[in-house]
Order: structure tokens, then C-alpha cells, then sequence
């Protein structure tokens, strides 16, 4: 809605007249009788006065909606997921589209944070990455896009050899010994509790399978890299005599065997 249609209606509720609402302003009632016309538009500056003069928010008067605009970048992560379809380079050109309309929103840069990520094999895109990511930090109020910033950052900075710098990154991000879903698995009852306890199990079994991977890359002893390759393959056989986590040791097999199951870590 236009912004002089809000005033109209605002001064209508409040019954006010344009001369009164023009003598509070110190401007002339033919001013404001262009705004609810819509021949023109009030100052910026005064916007607080409004506000203040209708005992109402910036975002009322300017007719944002925060759920709106949260919906519609919902809508444009999802829709870029269901086009791209694994195709990072495809993923990076939708979102970037569209952050020219949304050009600072938190969840937006983060997922380009990630698409960055995947092509960053030859560590070409680490600047960019490091850049976008320090950006985010300045003003992002949402610790979730803080901690997974974060997490890129050090992770990039790992793979570039900046070792000092990367943990430098680790040291921001707090040392928890729970994380949401589980939280949220204790809290919640019913269909919400029990959708809740799958995501939890998932990322445990996700990551006890990338720690496997890890101490596979570190040990050096060919005999216990063996062991340790059993030890992952005994833990996919046995979480596949379970239907409720068979798809998802299914999945994480076939990266085990084909080597990227560490690929958000490199």
C-alpha cells in the first residue's frame, strides 16, 4: 500500500483533519492532501514525526511486512533448491538474482556462502567467501547464520592453509555440549516432538559417520585405516536394519565408498 493511502487511514482512525496533521508537521495541509493522493511522498525525515504524531512503527506506517518478506525468501530458497537440483554454478546464479532484491538478507548471502563453498576446490573463491562472510558478521542479529558463517569461514580459511585465521573463526563460535533439535526433542510432545527426534538422530549418525572419516584421515597405520573403514561399513549395516534410519545409512554409504561424505569440511 502506498504510503499516503497509510496516512490517510491512520489519520482517519486517529479523526484528525489534514490541517491539523499538517500543523503538528510545520508543512502546508496541501502537502498532505498530495501524500494521500499519492502526487507525491512526505520526507524521510519526516517519517519519525508520523510515527510518533499516529502512535504507530515505522514498519506500519511503510507498510512492511516482516512475515511477508520472510515467506518470500522461504519461497525463493526453496524454489532455488527445486531448479538448481544439486547444481552448485546454477544455485549461485538464482541466489545472487535474488539478492538483488533482498541485497543484505542474512539467510540469502549464507546459502551463496555455501555454493561458494562447493566450487571452491581450487580456492579461487576463498576471498569472496571470506569477504561475504565478514560482511554478514557486522550486522546479522541471528546467531544460527552467525555460527554457520562461522563455520564457513574457518573451514575456508583451513583449506587455504591460514590456520592461525581459522581459528581464529572456531574461537566465535560457542562450545555447546547440546544443540537445538535435542532441546527441542525434550520440549515439544506429540507429531512435533517425534519429527524433531528424527532430525536429531540424523545429524548424530551424520556426524558420527564425518568423525569416523576424520580419524581415517589422520591415522597413519595402514592396519587401523583398514579397521576404521570396517568399523564405518559395520555401522552402516547395522543402522540399515532399522526402516527409520535405512535411507540415511543408505545415502551416507555410498559417500563413504565414493570419498566426499567429509565434503562440507574440505
Amino acid at each position: 500500500m502506498p504510503i499516503g493511502a497509510t496516512i490517510r487511514i491512520l489519520r482517519k482512525e486517529k479523526k484528525v483533519t489534514q490541517e491539523a496533521l499538517a500543523e503538528y508537521l510545520h508543512i502546508s495541509s496541501q502537502a498532505v492532501s498530495k501524500w494521500e493522493t499519492g502526487a507525491s511522498a512526505p520526507d524521510i525525515a519526516l517519517l519519525p514525526k508520523l510515527a510518533i504524531f499516529f502512535d504507530t512503527s515505522l514498519d506500519r506506517l511503510l507498510d512492511f511486512d516482516q512475515r511477508q518478506v520472510d515467506a518470500s525468501i522461504d519461497a525463493l530458497i526453496r524454489d532455488c533448491e527445486k531448479q538448481s537440483r544439486g547444481d552448485a554454478a546454477k544455485a549461485e546464479r538464482l541466489l545472487r538474482k535474488a539478492l538483488e532484491r533482498y541485497p543484505n538478507n542474512d539467510l540469502l548471502l549464507t546459502r551463496l556462502l555455501d555454493t561458494l563453498q562447493e566450487q571452491n576446490a581450487d580456492k579461487s573463491r576463498s576471498a569472496e567467501i571470506i569477504e561475504i562472510g565478514e560482511r554478514v558478521l557486522t550486522w546479522t542479529k541471528d546467531d544460527e547464520v552467525r555460527i554457520d558463517v562461522l563455520r564457513i569461514l574457518a573451514e575456508t580459511c583451513r583449506s587455504t592453509g591460514e590456520q592461525a585465521m581459522a581459528e581464529y573463526y572456531l574461537a566465535k563460535i560457542p562450545a555447546l555440549n547440546f544443540f537445538y533439535y535435542e532441546i527441542a526433542a525434550a520440549v515439544k510432545r506429540g507429531k512435533a516432538r517425534l519429527e524433531q527426534i528424527s532430525l536429531a538422530e540424523g545429524l548424530c549418525i551424520d556426524k558420527l559417520a564425518c568423525m569416523l572419516a576424520m580419524r581415517k584421515q589422520e591415522e597413519i597405520d595402514p592396519a587401523k585405516r583398514i579397521a576404521i573403514d570396517r568399523q564405518a561399513h559395520e555401522l552402516f549395516a547395522f543402522l540399515k536394519n532399522y526402516p527409520t534410519y535405512r535411507e540415511a545409512a543408505r545415502i551416507m554409504e555410498w559417500h563413504w565408498d565414493n570419498g566426499n561424505i567429509m565434503q562440507i569440511y574440505q
